[in-house]
């Protein structure tokens, strides 16, 4: 047995209402008396640059001439003003009705702002959503709703329907604080910035170590070190979709979401609060690892006089407080070999104290406090580089 118009329409609705912020509007509403007899269900949206009308009608109802009206009255009434200076409105008509009985689907030529006809077998569930009119809901939303009918599911019921329109008016009240809103948006452009790339990384690599089954030592501060980079990734995500409000998750994520302005202004501390904190584990917590591993080993001298070559290129080493640190680029091409320049990022952590003396490009750092620096070289044409991130450690 079939389902009728009304049904897809309570079922498609609360799904709607929500998430394109759509509302009901009664059948007898003077404003719409143009059109109310050809349909049995009218929601409308009417704030934002693209206001529209999502209109249902059954057997017996003519689509077309209800999405014209509907057309007619939004371009009289839908303008451009002082605060929205460009509108674009669009109707959406859904015709439910046996196959044989369907109007044509898709946009009607001459209406007065762009409208279709969308059709639905009100046996079978098929839909043709052909036109896409401005603000037009998702089409998805009324495919899955006539599925599910055709498959038996029973249509929601009233009180569900106005539990979904409900939801509609508190949007305006789960806004972000602007205070709050500015933090986060700096913050999620810093984390993308800065730890984005690190997520995707750790995404691809993380799998394979946590499998090698080893979680002792330097290879546990690194698995650490990824899983936190990959927390920081879903961060970002979850941050973006509900600072742009992606998908109506700001409405729809718990927390965030909440009609309690105290609630929402605790649950975007708490998110900015974990970011921190996960940077902290990135920058500090895991390096102090790492230099704690091997400073714990049992032979800490191999970290007194290090030697990195070219093959070491990209690469990270350790040395000792008060050792040394030597880089022989050797095995570049001779031709490469004069005028190459070293360079020491953090001078107080380590420092260039041999610069290449001959014709080999050698040279010597000294380890002199705890911290990380990075080392960078180039040949005179800049054709090679090289570069070394070094940690120095207390033993």
């Amino acid at each position: 047995m079939g389902f009728t118009a009304e049904d897809l329409a309570r079922a498609s609705l609360v799904r709607i209402l929500p998430r394109s912020r759509y509302r009901l509007a009664a059948q007898n509403d003077s404003r719409f008396a143009s059109f109310a007899a050809n349909t049995s269900r009218i929601a409308y949206r009417q704030q934002g640059g693209t206001p529209a009308f999502l209109l249902f009608a059954g057997p017996g109802q003519d689509p077309r001439a209800a999405a014209i009206a509907a057309a007619a009255w939004a371009e009289a009434n839908w303008r451009p003003n002082a605060i929205q200076r460009r509108v674009r409105p669009g109707v959406v008509a859904v015709h439910v009705a046996p196959a044989q009985q369907h109007a044509a689907a898709g946009l009607i030529a001459g209406a007065a702002v762009p409208a279709a006809v969308w059709t639905v077998d009100s046996d079978g569930g098929a839909v043709n959503a052909a036109g896409r009119p401005p603000g037009s809901p998702s089409a998805g939303a009324i495919k899955e709703a006539a599925k599910s009918l055709a498959r038996g599911v029973p249509a929601p019921t009233l009180g569900e329907l106005d539990l979904a329109e409900r939801g509609v008016m508190q949007l305006r009240t789960t806004g972000m604080p602007r205070a709050l809103g500015g933090i986060a948006g700096i913050l999620l452009l810093l984390f993308a910035l800065r730890y984005g790339l690190g997520g995707l990384f750790s995404l691809w690599v993380l799998p394979a170590l946590v499998a090698g089954g080893d979680l002792s030592g330097s290879r546990l501060a690194v698995i650490v070190g990824l899983l936190a980079n990959l927390l920081v990734l879903v961060g970002i995500v979850v941050g973006v979709a509900v600072y742009f409000n992606l998908a109506g998750l700001a409405y729809r994520l718990p927390g965030f979401s909440s009609p309690m302005q105290r609630t929402r202004n605790l649950t975007w501390a708490g998110y900015i609060g974990a970011m921190v904190a996960l940077a902290i584990v990135i920058d500090g917590v895991v390096p102090a690892m790492q230099r704690s591993t091997i400073a714990g080993g049992t032979n800490t001298a191999q970290y007194q006089h290090v030697t990195a070559t070219f093959a070491d290129d990209g690469s990270e080493t350790y040395v000792l407080n008060g050792g040394d640190l030597t880089v022989d680029l050797s095995g570049w091409p001779p031709t490469e070999w004069t005028g190459v320049v070293f360079k020491t990022s953090n001078p107080s952590v380590l420092s260039l104290d041999a610069a290449p003396a001959g014709q080999k490009p050698v040279a010597r750092f000294g380890a002199h406090q705890d911290g990380a620096a990075r080392v960078d070289a180039a040949s005179s044409d800049g054709r090679y580089t090289f570069q070394l991130q070094v940690n120095v450690f207390s033993g």
